[in-house]
Parts: structure tokens; sequence; C-alpha cells
């Protein structure tokens, strides 16, 4: 049997081949192969995407994408890789041994992130932070600015390379005045796991997240850091998802330091 893992990436076709950009088209939705040649089976259907508002369940079988048959998970990927957010797919699946026909709106993860988090305040988490072996809560950050990372430490590539820009940025800040933003690295993990889980040369600080905490304030992708400013009275003012070695890399951290600036010039008033 061959998996599909994850919530699939749905990806706008690139300039360069093989480039994967920060937020391409997202349809939200995990695959399975029930067989080598198909038939495609939906795991999984992420909150906020345009699966999940066009009624797309798990447990549907891919029939049909934009009135091609589905013969495999791959197929479903290489049409919707033409495909750019803002874009509108016909899929037909199979439920209940009735084919359903939806349109589907592609969006980008950053965009769910958005509506899902961005103005609003920060939920209370109890994180472990794996250096000092306390507990952090990201709702009770007293006056400061926090850039926060979420990533799977066992599936993100070079996610140490970015972490390790974000730690340089944040050490540069400190001697500007105000309150310099507080960098912080979470990964799903327990506080017993926390030798197993730690990965070496982060360069920011490391806290685990529960599975809970982390699937409410992610979208679920082992290759992407998903970012997040909080500003000084614990609400979300940007997000970001970014790929570590995406063709838009650089331009999506500096987006994001400017982002965590301005949040801290506000928190210093």
């Amino acid at each position: 049997m061959r998996f599909t893992l994850g919530l699939i990436l749905l990806l706008a076709t690139a300039g360069v081949a093989g480039a994967k950009p920060s937020n391409p088209a997202f349809l939200g939705i995990g695959m399975q192969d029930l067989r080598v040649s198909g038939p495609c089976l939906i795991t999984e259907v992420t909150r906020g995407s345009g699966a999940k508002a066009a009624g797309l369940r798990k447990g549907d079988l891919l029939h049909s994408i934009d009135g091609n048959p589905v013969v495999n998970c791959d197929a479903v990927l290489k049409v919707v890789q033409g495909h750019q957010p803002g874009d509108t797919i016909s899929i037909g699946v199979v439920r209940l041994d009735r084919v359903v026909t939806v349109n589907a709106d592609l969006v980008s993860r950053d965009e769910i992130l958005r509506r899902r988090l961005v103005g609003q305040p920060i939920v209370a988490t109890d994180l472990f932070g794996v250096d000092d072996q306390r507990s952090v809560d990201l709702s009770s950050l007293r006056g400061k600015t926090a850039i926060v990372g979420w990533f799977d430490a066992k599936r993100c590539s070079d996610c140490t390379a970015v972490f390790g820009k974000l730690g340089d940025w944040a050490r540069a800040q400190v001697g500007k005045g105000g309150f310099p933003p507080m960098p912080l690295a979470v990964t799903v993990g327990q506080r017993d796991q926390a030798k197993q889980t730690t990965p070496i040369g982060l360069g920011v600080p490391l806290a685990l997240a529960e599975p809970a905490v982390y699937e409410e304030l992610t979208v679920g992708d082992g290759e992407r850091i998903n970012f997040m400013v909080i500003d000084c009275r614990g609400v979300v003012q940007y997000v970001a998802p970014i790929f570590p070695n995406g063709d838009d890399t650089d331009a999506a951290i500096d987006e994001l330091f400017a982002a965590a600036e301005q949040a801290s010039r506000r928190s210093s008033k």
C-alpha cells in the first residue's frame, strides 16, 4: 500500500523545476492510495481550507479532477500543480456509492492561517522549554513581542538554517533599544522526550508542544516552518509558512523580520 503522508502539498507551477515556493496553491486534504493504481482515498481535510468549504470529507474516494479521471493520488497532484492560489477546481468523489461533484477554491497556507489566527489572542499554551526546563505560555508574554516557528523536527530538512538566521537577527536587535523580539522554535513532543526530540544547533530556544496545541496553531506540513509574530498584548499579528529551501525563502524571511520589527515598535511605545 502506497501512502501520500500528511496534508498534501498542492503546488503551483514554479519557474524553476523542483523549486518549492513557501505558499503555493493548497487544497487541504491528506490522501492515500488504496492500491498502486488507485483509488485515491481522502484521509484528512484541513480546517479552513477550500476542500473543507467545498464539503469534501474523510473517506471520500477521489473520482475525477477538472473532468479528468483520477487513477491515483499522484494524478491529483499533477493536475493541481498547474493552478495558482485563487483558482477553482472541480472535484468528483465517490461517497456512499454515488458520485458527488463539488467546486473547491485553492488558497494558500498563509491565507488559511491569517483567517484563523491573525488579529486573535493567542490561546493559552503549556509549552515545555527544553533549555530552561520551564513552562512557556505564549498568551502571557508580559510586554514582549515573540517570533515563534512551529516545525516538525523529524521531517523538516534544513530548518536549522532558517532558525539560525532568526537567532542572528534577534541578537542584532538587542542593542537597538525598546523590547527586542523573543525568538522561539516549537516542535511536537512530551517533556520526557526532550532529549530525543531536541535538534542540534538551532540557534534559538526550543520548546515542546502537545499535539493538540501544535495542530491548532499550524497548517500541518513536515516541510515548512509555520512562523507567527505575537505582539506584547498576546495578539497574533502575522503568520508566514516558510519553506527552508524555496525560491522565495530569503524574501519570506525578510518580510517576517519586518513584521516583527513593526510589532516590537508598537510594544515599546
